[in-house]
């Protein structure tokens, strides 16, 4: 039995959507007669080749919450206790350039309160100096960070209050940039010490102070920093926020998530997950949602947990071509959460964003996908599968939610990527499959692809 009310919407797939045309008919979401997962790759395993496509029915059908028994208290998530050193507490992913590359990485936050990364570094992500942007197999310690509290994606924040990033993002280095390329950690200018940060790939980032105000900085494309924020605006108050705020997530919409579980959002729509007449909304409010406990955002993709159960939303499904413009039937299609189907009820989940590329005279889409942990420590993955990043052991395309075989314990938290996965087991190890062309999987291998589990070499 399936726990949830709804299911999120059409299963994602990977589409060739020709582009030489001047009156398209619109191709339903799902739609596989042209379905093509893909990346271009090497030879050496992590390719572009054809895998099973989504079916043409869209997958699994909708729950009726009606018919549902009655549920018990939601999953907590689980604890890390190291059982040996090296152990990681914490798991993020890095961010990639504004050069439009997707290179994927990971970082971890160690028992001994330092911080080690793996993966791409062509965006300075490993912090390894001006003069090296090689990817790493195995994860490198980043120099300059100790005593360290909390991590999220390239910022991380001391037991002192401060908090210091690299890589590429909105480091609030300039006062005409709202991103920098930092090759080393450098401090963010706030008047007051952080509790918590969170970094967006849309030039912006925001600091959760101990006193439990919101600070955010970068450029205010999305109304993020507040309607009388100038374009690009240094570390701003955002107004309106009410108290107990625990958690922050950022995309191009921000996210206060509250000590009674309740969500407040500011920003762009489709992102800000609740109803607004306008692009951008500056005004924190709430989101329809109760007991939420965690959260996740990738760009302008958010999933949430509300009691045990998986919520979604973001951008609509590109449902055709032509002259090169991808058709929207509906720019709010799922503009407000939208339930997951998972065969028991969660504790954590992650996601991606949807990506549109151009290949010659094709525009391929691949869709965002998700992955989640359960009370007891498994791990379920749904979507894109071609080069192994749902776990199932193989490379068919995932349309309904799917446990990943060959962990080597309970998972506490999972973290995704579009073509890589990574696992924090309670045993502070972390395991990682799918892609490896940047190295991402953390294990020393060569550069290829594993459908399997491998254990990050933590330093």
């Amino acid at each position: 039995m399936r726990f949830t009310r709804r299911l999120l919407d059409r299963p994602a797939l990977s589409v060739l959507l020709p582009v030489h045309a001047l009156a398209m008919s619109m191709l339903v979401a799902g739609c596989s007669e042209s379905a093509h997962p893909s990346r271009e790759v090497s030879d050496a395993g992590d390719g572009d080749r054809a895998v099973t496509p989504p079916p043409e029915d869209g997958g699994a059908p909708e729950v009726d919450a009606s018919q549902q028994q009655p549920l018990g208290p939601p999953p907590k998530p689980l604890e890390v206790k190291c059982e040996k050193e090296p152990c990681a507490l914490r798991l993020t992913t890095t961010l990639a350039g504004l050069n439009g590359e997707r290179d994927e990485g990971y970082c971890v936050l160690l028992s001994d309160k330092t911080v080690a990364c793996w993966g791409a570094n062509n965006g300075g992500q490993l912090a390894t100096g001006p003069d090296d942007r090689e990817d790493r197999t195995v994860p490198v310690r980043i120099a300059g960070l100790s005593d360290v509290t909390h991590l999220h994606h390239t910022c991380a924040v001391d037991a002192a209050g401060t908090i210091r990033c690299w890589g590429t993002g909105a480091f609030a280095q300039s006062p005409t940039s709202a991103w920098s390329v930092e090759t080393t950690p450098v401090a963010i200018p706030l008047d007051a010490p952080a509790e918590k940060v969170a970094l967006s790939p849309a030039t912006l980032a925001c600091a959760l102070l101990r006193s439990g105000e919101v600070y955010c900085w970068g450029a205010n494309n999305y109304g993020v920093l507040g309607s009388d924020a100038p374009h690009i605006a240094p570390p701003t108050k955002i107004q309106g926020l009410p108290s107990g705020i625990r958690d922050i997530e950022l995309g191009t919409a921000a996210f206060a998530l509250l000590d009674d579980g309740r969500l407040v959002s500011w920003g762009s729509a489709p992102g800000i997950g609740r109803p607004t007449s306008f692009g951008s909304d500056p005004t924190p409010g709430p989101v329809a949602l109760e007991g939420v406990s965690a959260i996740d955002v990738a760009h302008v993709e958010t999933c949430v947990v509300a009691e045990g159960t998986g919520w979604c939303w973001g951008a609509a499904i590109p449902q055709g071509s032509a002259l090169g413009a991808e058709f929207i039937a509906d720019a709010n299609a799922r503009a407000l959460p939208l339930a997951v189907d998972t065969p028991t009820r969660i504790a954590r989940i992650a996601t991606t964003r949807t990506h549109s590329r151009r290949q010659g005279s094709a525009i391929i889409v691949e869709q965002r996908r998700f992955c989640a942990t359960d009370g007891e420590g498994d791990v379920y993955c749904w979507g894109l599968n071609n080069v192994g990043q749902a776990g199932t052991g193989d490379r068919e395309y995932v349309t309904e939610t799917a446990r990943v075989q060959g962990l080597a314990g309970p998972a506490a938290d999972v973290k995704v990527l579009p073509y890589s996965t990574c696992a924090l087991l309670t045993n502070g190890k972390v395991q990682c499959w799918g892609s490896n062309l940047e190295g991402q999987l953390g294990a020393g291998l060569p550069r290829g692809l594993s459908v399997v589990p491998v254990e990050v070499k933590l330093p």
